[in-house]
């Protein structure tokens, strides 16, 4: 039986998966190209002095016991990505300079008892909804259900640094049902954790799997146009000109990219565009990634909260205003959840945070401020770690921007309210026939890269189904 050619574009999570998954069944003839060098998207690895960097990604949700996991069984290589546990010990909160393990030590934020009981009915309400009641909770945000129970601004601060961490949106538009869903896994999974490698090694196993079952991988291989002829498409063409026929082609770019660049939008019906113009993407985000000439702590992540003003700090932000300190910054130290992640005797912290919102065009002085807001957050955390650093990169939301375009967001299209769920962008093209988006942005649910994942789960499922 003959394959049908599928081209792929890009070797992000949801491409590089969903290619791993065709290839597997021997059905498909798999072409994968790749803009640029490096393989894996925002979920990319690079290496430094002896350090393993990572583009964009801190911690995964659920490792092997979630979407992404579940695709290396799929394609009979589960061991082909090794995962490290973030336990023992295990993450805790730095408020206000005390270490708290959440949500087990919560009563040491010392909360009045009416709050400390309304935050507990909020949680056990929010872990409890049925999974068929998740779409309709959808239409709600987390911060309007904890204001029925309680509107203590410590209690706020420590549960929207979840939203910024889960989703990189505010808990003013962070899903009731997506934020249940998501949390209920990690705490029936507790197998947050890191990949061995970098987070680049779960696409580069992907990968891996598309060459081992017969598929071929492009890099530097940017693509300018998906060929379209009579409402379906027919292939791709490259940027150096060259033109690769396809039966399917699956964009790995984003829906709006795909639609707005890709292929053009004269191919839309005019109610299509009007919903996908409507879709707003995640917040932008930055990340300060610190060498150390020595450990100098065997914790494995901590998560900051300096204030909780949390009015007081919105409108501060809205103003563009930096505080001297940021605070909240999410610091997992990457090299006690994977020791080969540097070298011998020496530390891996980063440091990430950024719900915030910037400057239409931030400068490089506004930048620096922000590293530096940063790094005195850090400091906090690791009294000393300044005697201790060798060199800092600050990635910021430039970087992404002009690697992966989408306004330097490091998820796609947001999981706010009225955007998650069914409500997420199309799979199957609306208006271009044989045309797929596989990616964050058609994921239905998941954290990060699980979102990706869960993309290229149910696209496969789609295919295989014809």
């Amino acid at each position: 039986m003959s394959q049908k050619r599928i081209v792929i574009i890009g070797s992000g999570i949801g491409g590089s998966a969903v290619g791993a998954l065709l290839a597997h069944t021997r059905s498909y003839e798999v072409s994968l190209y790749e803009r640029n060098k490096l393989i894996g998207g925002r979920f990319a690895s690079y290496e430094k002095d002896g350090f393993k960097l990572d583009i964009g990604c801190h911690l995964i949700a659920n490792c092997d016991k979630g979407a992404l996991g579940q695709i290396l069984r799929m394609v009979g290589r589960p061991d082909w990505v090794e995962w490290h546990y973030a336990a023992k010990p295990a993450p805790v909160i730095n408020f206000k300079g005390k270490r708290v393990r959440f949500p087990k030590e919560i009563d040491a934020l010392n909360l009045p008892p009416e709050d400390f009981n309304k935050i507990m009915e909020f949680y056990t309400k929010a872990l409890s909804i049925p999974e068929a009641e998740y779409d309709a909770w959808d239409k709600r945000s987390v911060f309007s259900l904890m204001q029925e129970y309680t509107k203590n601004e410590t209690v706020r601060a420590v549960f929207g640094l979840l939203s910024g961490v889960f989703f990189v949106i505010s808990d003013k538009e962070t899903p009731v049902g997506e934020y249940a869903l998501c949390s209920k896994q990690m705490l029936t999974n507790r197998s947050t954790g890191y990949p061995a490698g970098g987070t680049g090694s779960v696409p580069e196993a992907y990968i891996k799997s598309i060459k081992t079952d017969g598929g071929q991988v492009f890099l530097s291989a940017p693509v300018k146009q998906i060929l379209v002829e009579n409402g379906e498409a027919r292939g791709i063409l490259l940027n150096n000109g060259q033109k690769v026929d396809a039966e399917i082609v699956i964009s790995n770019v984003g829906n709006q990219p795909t639609v707005n660049y890709l292929v053009g939008r004269e191919h839309y019906r005019p109610e299509v565009l009007a919903r996908l113009d409507k879709y707003e993407y995640s917040k932008a985000t930055s990340m300060l990634k610190i060498a150390l000439d020595q450990p100098i702590t065997d914790e494995k992540m901590v998560m900051f909260i300096d204030r909780d003003d949390l009015s007081v700090l919105e409108q501060e932000r809205r103003d563009g205003i930096i505080a001297d300190v940021l605070t909240d910054v999410m610091c997992p130290v990457i090299s006690n959840l994977d020791p080969k992640a540097c070298p011998a005797g020496r530390q891996l912290i980063i440091a990430g945070g950024g719900t915030h919102p910037m400057p239409e065009k931030p400068d490089q002085e506004w930048f620096k401020k922000l590293e530096a807001s940063m790094f005195n957050a850090v400091k906090i955390i690791y009294p000393g770690i300044e005697k201790h650093v060798m060199w800092t990169t600050f990635t910021t939301s430039r970087e992404i921007d002009n690697l992966f375009g989408e306004n330097g967001n490091v998820i796609g299209i947001a999981q706010k309210v009225g955007q998650v769920g069914p409500d997420r962008p199309f799979l199957t093209d609306p208006c271009v026939k044989n045309l797929y988006h596989c990616s964050a942005d058609s994921g239905m649910h998941g954290i990060g890269g699980e979102l990706a994942a869960d993309s290229a789960l149910r696209l496969f499922e789609i295919l295989e189904s014809k």
